[in-house]
């Protein structure tokens, strides 16, 4: 699996992904930050009701660290999918960080990502060719910050399915993307 970084919106279509990740919460209410965005580019208030229709559906409960939803992308043409793991509990404390993110959860999220997004390559004839757009998972409203957030994404993308070719981690400034790298670096992914 390759990885690299990305200067610039996670919905923007330079970005070049078949599918993103959207930091979540449990509930998959989409408010601001990277929800937000990705509610905007998908179509705002009716992209919100199919994705708690399709929660409804698949899980009806609160989605745990290891669970990801996969919704289409509504109105945005930037994209096929998003893929959505619940980054930040609001309703918890993290018993690493007792904030509402933490390394473990995470890790976990990433890796469910990944693995939904390796069947999707499958499914759709998409292996080797595949490439996913990943916020800094918990960083922001999660509270875990952007270098523990890249440490436990690397976790994760050690271990990558072999049906994601890419993995395109989106970021706002160029300092984070050299931090991503740096992380990267560490753990033997660049």
């Amino acid at each position: 699996m390759r990885l690299s970084t990305f200067v610039g919106s996670l919905v923007d279509q330079a970005l070049g992904a078949h599918a993103i990740v959207n930091a979540s919460n449990p509930h998959v209410g989409l408010g601001s930050g990277v929800s937000g965005a990705i509610r905007a580019a998908c179509g705002g208030a009716a992209f919100q009701t199919e994705v708690r229709r399709a929660w409804e559906d698949a899980f009806d409960e609160p989605l745990e660290a290891g669970d990801c939803l996969v919704t289409g992308a509504g109105t945005a043409r930037a994209f096929r999918w998003v893929l959505h793991v619940p980054a930040v509990d609001y309703t918890a404390r993290d018993p690493e960080t007792g904030g509402s993110s933490g390394p473990a959860r995470t890790q976990a999220c990433a890796a469910a990502a990944l693995e939904e997004a390796g069947a999707l390559a499958e499914a759709h004839g998409l292996v080797g060719r595949f490439v996913l757009g990943f916020p800094l998972l918990g960083a922001g409203h999660g509270g875990l910050g952007e270098v523990a957030s890249a440490a436990a994404m690397m976790r994760a993308f050690v271990d990558a399915p072999v049906g994601v070719w890419e993995v395109r981690v989106a970021v706002l400034e160029e300092r984070l993307a050299r931090l991503v790298e740096h992380a990267a670096e560490r753990f033997g992914l660049r």
